[in-house]
């Protein structure tokens, strides 16, 4: 029998640098994935913390808006803004009658107007009358600024112009040597009724 002879202290000291070695990687490969991991939470947590704090913010700020919003409702000047009839084919109806009243006396000619159907917008009735006139340029600007400094407050919207030329007839029954600009001009008008609860 050959009797085993005991490493030496050389073997014994690689043994011991190649063990070393061995867990020396193995805890920095440990170390690197722990180490990532706990970076990409720690982003995280930072992250959902943010968002947190802002939603507290909105949160906090929620009840001042509501009761802003509840003064503005109960404000006897903002009530002056809408349109003061209780349906939308009265308020239609008179809105018809302020264009044509407004149009005529600006110098322009109403050609035609007609109410278009009400519409639902927040907590208020949308009511349109789409109307169309001719004039110039000076009574469409009149005509616009008069509709929309009112009180209650109306909107100009789609509004659609062309123009020509024309020589109007003297009183003499003769064209005039000069040509005036003719408007041809198609709008809506809106104005909002207050809806029940809105």
């Amino acid at each position: 029998m050959v009797a085993a002879s005991a490493p030496g202290l050389g073997q014994r000291v690689t043994a011991l640098l190649l063990l070393a070695l061995a867990v020396g990687a193995l805890y920095l490969v440990v170390d690197r994935v722990l180490v990532a991991k706990y970076r990409y939470y720690r982003t995280h947590l930072e992250q959902q913390q943010g968002r947190v704090a802002q939603l507290e913010r909105m949160a906090a700020s929620r009840e001042p808006i509501q009761r802003a919003i509840a003064g503005i409702q109960q404000d006897p000047v903002i009530a002056t803004q809408y349109l003061p009839q209780s349906a939308p084919s009265l308020a239609a109806a008179e809105l018809q009658q302020r264009v044509k009243a407004v149009v005529e006396a600006m110098g322009g000619a109403l050609r035609s107007t007609q109410a278009l159907p009400p519409t639902e917008e927040g907590g208020a009735v949308k009511v349109t009358v789409s109307a169309a006139m001719t004039g110039d340029t000076e009574s469409l600007r009149k005509v616009l600024y008069e509709l929309e400094s009112q009180t209650p407050l109306l909107f100009v919207d789609n509004l659609d112009v062309s123009a020509r030329e024309n020589r109007p007839r003297l009183p003499n029954g003769q064209l005039a040597s000069y040509t005036r600009v003719q408007l041809s001009v198609q709008f809506e008008v809106s104005g909002y009724l207050r809806k029940e609860g809105g």
